[in-house]
């Protein structure tokens, strides 16, 4: 049994049917079908439930299924590898930024990474962190970056960047903001958020990583904000607040971005860490390990 067929048995596995595998594949049903049998009758076992609509994997079929995607890796590995022999210096990574946040590490990093791989294309991308994790799965990510709470997704890499604190904004107008001074220490004052209990909020999108952090705040204050907008981007939520139409709450990094509103420290003083991340199963080719090294040492001058 070739890798050839080991890739039939795995998009039979993810398509369901061998007719939409074969059509997946670009070869004839009935030439796949007869794949599969062959592979069947040489391991001597089933490796598909054939009862059911759609194509279940038996209990073998499991077994050769693990096995076949840690062959399939392995050999893509290898190919990377070599491929760095030949060609490191060309090739094109795909990289996700979170473009709010990772535009100014992008800026540090870039022209020092050019000089070093001119003929290394990078493509940018901004997508969310669910979109990321699949993309990574699917191989069409080389790496990704993303704030999380909980470094915990299966088969990920996460490589720290750096720790950002979340601030309250309240606009400077609003009464909240009366008398404001900045901290004995020279830092953002203090406020609980329960004292916010009847203002209007406009945060990130529900089920975002964000708002992992930022519900369990709402909920410890005894009230589940009441929201005006929530948004993908972190310039709408804080220009919502800077013309004064309600509060919200914004990475430090993007707070410093508006002077028309007041920023305060929540009494948790909550956080959440920056990480580029890439899939164990594909870990980046030589010229993307030395641009997140980088991106690790240039994170350190990110104010």
């Amino acid at each position: 049994m070739d890798t050839r067929q080991l890739k039939y048995i795995l998009e039979i596995e993810k398509a369901g049917s061998i007719s939409k595998a074969a059509e997946n594949l670009f070869i004839s049903q009935s030439g796949l079908n007869q794949q599969l049998l062959r592979i069947e009758k040489e391991l001597g076992v089933t490796l598909f439930d054939r009862t059911t609509h759609m194509l279940k994997l038996t209990k073998a079929g499991e077994v050769v299924v693990h096995y076949a995607e840690d062959t399939i890796h392995r050999e893509q590995r290898m190919h990377d590898l070599l491929d760095d022999v030949l060609h490191g210096d060309v090739g094109t990574i795909n990289l996700n930024l979170a473009m709010e946040q990772g535009i100014a590490l992008f800026a540090l990093v870039f022209p020092i990474f050019h000089k070093q791989y001119p003929n290394i294309e990078l493509c940018l991308h901004d997508y969310t962190v669910a979109e990321q994790y699949r993309l990574l799965d699917e191989q069409k990510l080389d790496i990704g970056m993303v704030m999380v709470k909980h470094k915990d997704r299966q088969g990920i890499e996460f490589i720290h960047l750096r720790d950002e604190r979340l601030l309250l904004g309240i606009p400077s107008s609003h009464a909240l903001s009366k008398d404001y001074t900045m901290a004995s220490d020279g830092d953002y004052p203090f406020m609980d958020l329960s004292e916010c209990k009847e203002e209007i909020f406009s945060l990130m999108f529900s089920g975002s990583t964000f708002r992992e952090v930022v519900d369990p705040l709402f909920r410890k204050a005894g009230y589940a904000p009441k929201i005006l907008i929530e948004s993908r981007k972190n310039n709408v939520v804080g220009l919502m607040s800077a013309y004064g139409l309600c509060l919200t709450i914004l990475p430090e990094s993007q707070a410093k971005m508006y002077h028309d509103i007041n920023w305060f420290r929540l009494t948790d003083e909550p956080t959440w860490e920056s990480c580029l991340i890439y899939s164990r199963n594909r870990p980046p080719r030589k010229a993307g390990r030395d641009f997140i090294d980088l991106a690790v040492e240039q994170a350190k001058n990110i104010r």
